[in-house]
């Protein structure tokens, strides 16, 4: 969602998305992964306030999670470097004011989502030079998440993260998400783990497009696996601790790991929403717990 304050600023809310089931394939000669993958947009949101200058210049972030780099390591640095790069228009002065609400290694895409969102404002505030799938190619420039959050729409997500194929989510529940407070996990972390598992059980993407389809959500639950989350479970006792104690204090209940975590999430119904949310803020530790819903 985006707010055109001024002529020249901008107040843009860029949210997060969830992995309904993630397949890892194993690592190609050039380093990397393809994946295959339904991502689906939520209503978590980071605010950014934007200020575009009249004169030329850099891109100064201001951000208020501490722990996030402001400088050239910054997504949103990259974007803009990227921007200018490509389109060959000179720099101007940028300023970006981060409000994180997103979690960060948390497998919600926030620092993607970012990304996605400011590439999508440069590119309108000069006059739309590229269209949709060209935006997806310099996205994928960016981050492999990026490209996801050009259509910002439930999709089936493969290659590296450059294949964007909607489907149709008519999903009606909402979601919890736990989000552990005292560790995260890299991506690198993730990848390496999943690189030295044995065997590793796929989810069935064709099914699960057809149970969204038709919001049918037992049947979706039976059929989310994810690649990631099994190499994690083989080497992260924090990770294996929190799904037990999950497992443990809502019987009967499954958790999904996004992405590459540390984030897990499950469905709640209207009527089960405020009991599920009761049970895990009074029965798990050093947890944050956010409720909310797939937008399309």
């Amino acid at each position: 969602m985006r707010t055109r304050i001024s002529l020249n600023k901008y107040k843009i809310f860029s949210n997060a998305k969830i992995n309904i089931g993630l397949n890892v394939f194993q690592k190609e000669s050039d380093g990397y992964h393809n994946i295959d993958s339904i991502m689906a947009p939520i209503d978590l949101t980071d605010e950014m306030d934007i200020t575009f200058y009249s004169d030329l210049g850099d891109l100064k972030i201001e951000c208020s999670d501490r722990n996030i780099p402001t400088d050239e390591r910054n997504i949103l640095y990259k974007t803009y470097k990227a921007f200018f790069e490509e389109s060959k228009k000179e720099k101007r002065k940028i300023d970006i004011i981060l409000k994180k609400n997103i979690p960060s290694e948390a497998g919600l895409g926030g620092g993607s989502s970012n990304a996605g969102f400011f590439l999508k404002l440069l590119n309108e505030y000069y006059g739309n030079i590229y269209n949709e799938s060209e935006l997806e190619e310099l996205a994928m420039k960016i981050g492999s998440d990026v490209p996801f959050f050009i259509k910002n729409k439930t999709a089936r997500v493969g290659g590296k993260g450059n294949k964007v194929d909607l489907v149709e989510n008519n999903l009606k529940d909402s979601i919890i998400l736990i989000k552990p407070l005292d560790f995260g996990v890299s991506t690198k972390e993730a990848y390496e783990s999943f690189d030295n598992l044995k065997e590793v059980k796929y989810a069935n993407f064709d099914k699960i497009i057809e149970y969204l389809k038709d919001n049918n959500r037992i049947a979706l639950e039976n059929s989310i696996e994810n690649s990631l989350e099994q190499g994690i479970l083989e080497t992260d006792i924090n990770i294996k601790m929190l799904k037990m104690t999950l497992n443990s204090v809502i019987s009967g209940k499954k958790f999904f790991m996004s992405g590459s975590g540390s984030t897990y999430y499950t469905f709640v119904t209207e009527l089960e929403k405020s009991q599920i949310e009761t049970r895990l803020k009074t029965f798990v530790d050093n947890v944050k717990i956010i409720i909310c819903k797939t937008i399309n």
